[in-house]
């Protein structure tokens, strides 16, 4: 009998296969391979879902301080005449806050709600739970919003995922005594802490805000609310928190500078 592995290919030559140690290695080296592609999507997703909860955060933040200070600074533009001082003008009802103010010379005594009164304007911004209807947000702290009640009318979700709302009063000084407000607000208070409300010039909002879905950051977050304070509060989930603050000068009450 001949034999013809002489005559086969020189590439064909010695060719006996692979043995089970290198089939082996060779299935781990592709493993290793397959969980390092696995752990780059997985970091890279959980990323994207953290920068865009806190751009959603910071967008949200942004909309609600602009819309408050709007009607904040309207406070001092003309009272009531059976409001008795700016504590009612713009006055904290533990749940929330309400402005009220005049656009015109109305001279009728108005009712809480400006009712019977041309010209007066009323707007309660509240926190309560939101509205049914579309995707219920996977973080349980999320369950409040922001609404808004635009005089007598049926009060409308203005922002999702408000844990709480908080306002404080600046009082100006009066270094000469002479009736005059010619320096800053040295702290804010809250309402029941003012001691001249003739001399408040200023109003500071509070807003705690979480994201709507749960498992964003790696761990339970710690934040401070209100964020100038020294206190910390850790949260209960893997939630994104943020705390945002803004200072509201109303008009003609701010001290003018020499």
């Amino acid at each position: 009998m001949n034999d013809d592995s002489s005559r086969a290919p020189f590439f064909f030559r010695g060719q006996r296969g692979v043995t089970l140690v290198e089939l082996m290695i060779a299935s781990l080296l592709s493993l290793l391979l397959i969980a390092g592609v696995i752990q780059i999507f997985l970091g890279t997703r959980q990323t994207y879902r953290f920068l865009d909860a806190m751009s959603r955060l910071q967008e949200n933040g942004r909309f609600a301080m602009s819309v408050m200070s709007a009607d904040i600074r309207m406070a001092n533009l003309r009272v009531p005449a059976n409001l008795a001082n700016l504590a009612d003008a713009i006055a904290d009802d533990g749940n929330g806050f309400t402005v009220r103010w005049i656009d015109g010379g109305a001279t009728a005594t108005p009712t809480a709600d400006c009712s019977g009164i041309a010209n007066c304007s009323l707007r309660r911004y509240f926190i309560q739970a939101r509205t049914a209807g579309g995707t219920a947000p996977s973080c349980a702290a999320a369950g409040n919003s922001l609404f808004l009640r635009r005089d007598n009318a049926t009060a409308q979700e203005l922002l999702e995922g408000v844990q709480a709302l908080q306002i404080l009063y600046g009082e100006c000084g009066d270094a000469n005594n002479d009736g005059t407000l010619d320096t800053p607000p040295l702290n804010y208070v809250a309402a029941a802490a003012v001691t001249d409300w003739s001399r408040v010039c200023a109003i500071r909002v509070y807003l705690l805000l979480v994201s709507l879905e749960d498992n964003v950051v790696e761990q339970a977050q710690g934040y401070f609310f209100p964020p100038d304070s020294d206190t910390m509060t850790t949260a209960q989930d893997r939630c994104l928190h943020q705390a945002f603050s803004t200072t509201v000068a109303l008009r003609n009450r701010m001290p003018r500078c020499n």
